[in-house]
């Protein structure tokens, strides 16, 4: 299993990410922008009716001295060059939630997001974001630039009446060989198995899976080989849904649409999907959902999912007392107002079914298998992780993604396609050693 010495950041990891937010920011991002001494800015990616108003409401009647705004941003590519811009130009945020790994590769350099360090030590509830061998908080040295919000476990969803159709028993545990044999018989149904297989080389490798311990590229583990020979024998027989389909239509982005079509019988995904599912008046349908835990591999059980939906406090912000007041009442005490938007708190004092019924809503009875969802969620215990070796991050992810796409298009060899990741990512990886 590969693993990192050490899961802190490096300081030359650190210099790479300034410069690559300096660069992502667009020009036009006014300095100029009117600052309010007196209220906090907040902006998330998460609707503010889903959970965080009520956060900011339950907040203020706490705390009648500080005001605070919500703007929400849209959690896609625009939306994060709009946050980006905005902080690189001094735009008035003081708190701020970033998405995804990729994200906060940008964000975490000392120049946009404060050190909560001290504040982290001095607050003993906080003590678990210090664990630096299972880390849910962007470390380096005594500095901490992000605190992971929310625990955010993959499951396989499946289409229970095509399911059983297939005549599919629903897995409690299961290995790789018996989830690609259930995908070939849902697609017997006339439906696709599912959209996508899971990060088989993910759930193998684990945490900082793109480096070999060295820090060099770890394409050449057989495991990134693996993943995409599969995928495209399984796109090119049918089983999987068609790649040119998928970005043809941007599915990636509305999967919620095409699995509430019956375009794929399966699908991996998280609980924040949960929410489209039990909203019959926008996402109607008339068949119910059961959950299987992720398949292992060779034995291996890292989940997919992550600690994630990470809370910053922007560095130029003149109200960091007030900021923190606010990253703490977040983390301690907004934990039952953000599930309708599907976020299992890191450090909640929610029991299960609470958790449960929170994030799939009244009535869910109506549409859920609940004892799969429990079992998936909490009996499996997912293993998640949190990628800490940051190097080149997003322009690794853009040199992949550009790669695998043109493999599940059947236009490209799995393995010229892994050959031109790994040449590329090592490029990248020494042209930050060089920096």
């Amino acid at each position: 299993m590969h693993t990192r010495p050490s899961p802190r950041l490096s300081r030359r990891q650190l210099g790479g990410l300034g410069a690559t937010a300096a660069t992502t920011a667009l020009a036009g991002c006014s300095a100029s922008s009117s600052k309010d001494p007196h209220t906090l800015q907040v902006w998330g990616g998460v609707p503010g009716e889903s959970g965080p108003q009520q956060v900011v409401d339950r907040f203020q009647k706490k705390h009648p001295d500080i005001p605070v705004v919500y703007t929400r941003y849209v959690n896609d590519d625009r939306g994060n060059l709009k946050v980006n811009t905005a902080l690189q130009g001094d735009v008035d945020i003081d708190v701020f939630f970033t998405y995804g790994i990729e994200n906060l590769a940008m964000r975490s350099g000392p120049e946009l997001a404060a050190d909560l360090g001290k504040r982290v030590r001095e607050t003993p509830e906080l003590s678990g974001f210090l664990d630096t061998e299972e880390p849910m908080a962007l470390i380096d040295g005594d500095r901490i630039s992000a605190l992971a919000t929310t625990r955010i476990p993959n499951m396989i969803l499946f289409n229970d009446d095509l399911r059983t159709k297939a005549g599919v028993d629903l897995p409690s545990s299961w290995e790789l060989e018996e989830y690609l044999d259930v995908l070939d018989r849902l697609a017997s149904t006339g439906h696709h198995g599912s959209y996508t297989l899971p990060d088989l080389s993910r759930i193998e490798l684990g945490p900082n899976y793109r480096f070999t311990d060295s820090g060099d590229s770890n394409f050449q583990n057989p495991a990134f080989l693996r993943h995409l020979e599969l995928s495209s024998d399984l796109i090119r027989s049918g089983t999987l849904y068609p790649w040119s389909q998928a970005l043809a239509r941007h599915v990636e982005a509305y999967q919620q649409n095409n699995f509430i079509a019956e375009d794929f019988v399966s699908w991996m995904t998280a609980p924040y999907s949960l929410r489209f599912l039990s909203d019959q008046e926008a996402y109607p349908h008339d068949f119910t959902v059961s959950a299987a835990p992720m398949p292992t591999v060779d034995g291996n059980d890292w989940n997919t999912g992550e600690y994630g939906a990470f809370i910053q406090i922007n560095a130029k912000s003149e109200k960091q007392e007030m900021a923190w007041e606010f990253c703490r009442f977040w983390q301690l005490e907004g934990a039952p107002d953000l599930l309708k938007a599907g976020y299992m708190s890191i450090i909640s004092d929610v029991d299960e079914d609470d958790i449960l019924a929170g994030i799939m809503g009244e009535g869910a009875e109506k549409y859920f298998d609940l004892e799969s969802f429990k079992h998936a969620l909490f009996d499996a215990r997912p293993r998640l992780h949190m990628d800490t070796d940051l190097t080149a991050y997003s322009e690794i992810t853009q040199k992949y993604e550009q790669q695998r796409d043109v493999c599940w298009l059947l236009e490209r060899s799995p393995q010229k396609a892994i050959d031109t990741i790994d040449e590329n990512a090592q490029a990248l990886i020494d042209r930050y050693e060089e920096a």
